[in-house]
């Protein structure tokens, strides 16, 4: 059965009414980076169902194997609108990229976790203290799962230098456990499920849960001033992905074959999808990146989360 808190679609602000119908006629183009994430898989969702058509949007959707690389690609302009943790859109903000967070992808609950830390089948771990001298996979450095296993190993008195941390792609991490290349990763969905499913791993900490136990974990940027200048465009992709939430939530069966499509395999259960972003869930990731050093600029969540 699917636990319908999962599908959160934002309210208030988002503009435009999930019932009533548009028109398809006019459309402009927009380029939209993802990564292989569960998370975002409204937005797939949205451009298969046509909800993007719907609300004046012809979305080019392109696959980004690192997350930390979309707003490069953005501010050269191959990338209209870009997925993003946290952690990556702040640090891009900090190091002078003028990005505006426009919506919220997913929310990591203690209740419904998605995110885990994920050992080979052969590490004998039994507690934190297990991880010393060994190697983690974290798909990108001051990346969210990196940060948060980060704060997660001192918050149990583990001192993340007596850990190697190595960068590698989500795909990648199933061959990199057997191959015994990585004695553990940090992990989402779909890619989550293949690891446990071939027992290449097993899921050794729900990290995340235990540093906070509701919070955004991944969301949508734009440029400021494409956004400004596009409001058009801004309403109606906030439209269209909580047209697609409500979707999912609805056709579980028919979203995880749209979800099959893309990334090869469905998982199985959907992370915590929300639209709606607010200052306050940008603010606990202010808040860690200050404990770790990371940015150099006041960091300012009530101007960087548009309305």
């Amino acid at each position: 059965m699917i636990d319908r808190r999962r599908f959160v679609a934002g309210a208030g602000g988002f503009a435009a009414a999930l019932t009533s119908p548009a028109a398809f006629a006019q459309t402009t183009k927009v380029s939209i980076g993802y990564p292989t994430s569960s998370d975002f898989l409204p937005a797939l969702v949205a451009k298969e169902r046509g909800f993007f058509e719907k609300h004046g949007i012809d979305a080019a959707m392109t696959r980004v194997p690192l997350i930390n690389n979309i707003p490069a690609a953005m501010m050269s302009g191959d990338l209209d609108i870009g997925a993003a943790t946290p952690p990556t859109f702040l640090q891009a903000v900090d190091g002078g990229l003028d990005l505006v967070l426009v919506a919220s992808a997913a929310r990591h609950r203690k209740s419904l976790p998605s995110k885990s830390l994920v050992a080979r089948k052969d590490f004998k771990y039994e507690k934190p203290e297990d991880l010393k001298g060994k190697k983690i996979g974290v798909a990108g450095f001051k990346s969210s799962m990196d940060i948060l296993l980060r704060r997660w190993l001192k918050i149990k008195g583990v001192d993340p230098k007596d850990i190697t941390f190595i960068e590698a792609q989500f795909p990648q991490m199933p061959d990199l456990l057997r191959a015994g290349t990585l004695d553990a990763v940090t992990v989402t969905e779909p890619v989550r499920s293949i690891i446990v499913g071939s027992g290449a791993g097993v899921i050794v900490a729900e990290y995340f849960a235990e540093v906070s136990p509701d919070f955004m974990v991944t969301n949508w940027m734009m440029k400021a001033d494409y956004a400004r200048d596009n409001p058009k465009i801004l309403a109606g992709f906030r439209a269209a992905l909580e047209e697609a939430i409500v979707w999912i939530g609805a056709n579980a069966d028919a979203a995880r074959e749209i979800e099959k499509k893309n990334f090869n395999v469905a998982a199985p259960d959907f992370p915590t999808l929300v639209a709606a972003a607010k200052p306050e869930d940008l603010q606990l990731w202010i808040d860690i990146g200050k404990e770790q050093g990371l940015y150099r600029t006041a960091l300012d969540a009530s101007k960087l989360v548009l309305k």
